[in-house]
């Protein structure tokens, strides 16, 4: 996958999940593409598998303090991480 694939493909898992109630409010369907970008980072980036702390890392940075999407819905973060690591699996150059 080309690192544009896997953006749209995380992007699409993430719109999915909607955590933060935006899109069904009518948000753009970009709206989360700073943190989009930051786990694209983590899938073609990183060497380290990506774990549901790594996403709620991520999601804090860019909502600073005000999401509670990490502790009201464990489970989404922990789905997103698994679907996150799936993805890096399928780059070519980790063994």
């Amino acid at each position: 996958m080309t690192e544009d694939q896997v953006a749209a493909a995380v992007r699409a898992l993430i719109n999915r999940y909607d955590p933060e109630g935006l899109l069904g409010m009518g948000a753009p369907d970009d709206e989360y593409d700073p943190e989009v970008g930051d786990l694209t980072a983590l899938v073609c980036g990183g060497r380290e598998e990506i774990t549901a702390d790594a996403v709620r890392s991520v999601w804090n940075r860019w909502f600073d303090g005000v999401s509670d999407w990490g502790t009201r819905q464990p489970e989404q973060v922990r789905e997103v991480a698994a679907a996150l690591e799936e993805l890096r699996g399928q780059r070519p150059d980790l063994p």
